[in-house]
């Protein structure tokens, strides 16, 4: 359950990097804000269009129930070496000070594309770390809620 005051209403063009959108009727998707070179990325999580993205500064046409502030965890036990094995779509990575989310574009065919979910991360003696499963999580400690969970193989 969300409190009131965590959570706003409003289309993903209002919605700042890490929050998790959730849809209020059939038409609209699961979607996690996230950063691109252009501004921020919708990252759609919901099973229509799983793990695509757009860039969605500005965008007025998708809606939902906007959580900002969101965090994500990473299942430990998922653990890849992208060196060694190809992420797939809808993988984690951290790599340096950033955690990405590896993304098929909506408007391209192309290679995956590198989603910043979160940029800032304290340096890694190691180059990259790979994750297949995480979850989206709000709240600390006894208030932590996981809102969804992530599988990418």
């Amino acid at each position: 359950m969300l409190s009131a005051n965590e959570f706003t209403v409003g289309s993903i063009g209002q919605a700042t990097p890490l929050s998790l959108v959730l849809p209020r009727h059939e038409h609209e998707e699961t979607i996690l804000i996230g950063k691109c070179l252009g501004g921020t990325a919708a990252f759609f999580l919901g099973d229509r269009e799983r793990f695509k993205w757009f860039e969605s500064s500005g965008n007025n046409h998708w809606h939902g129930l906007i959580i900002p502030n969101v965090r994500i965890e990473v299942d430990e036990a998922s653990i890849f070496d992208p060196g060694r094995t190809e992420a797939k779509p809808g993988t984690v990575i951290r790599h340096g000070t950033q955690l990405i989310a590896k993304a098929k574009s909506l408007t391209a065919s192309r290679d995956l594309d590198p989603i910043i979910l979160e940029d800032g991360l304290t340096e890694t003696s190691q180059e990259h770390a790979g994750f297949f499963r995480w979850q989206v999580v709000v709240g600390f400690d006894s208030n932590r809620r996981v809102l969804h969970a992530v599988s990418a193989g």
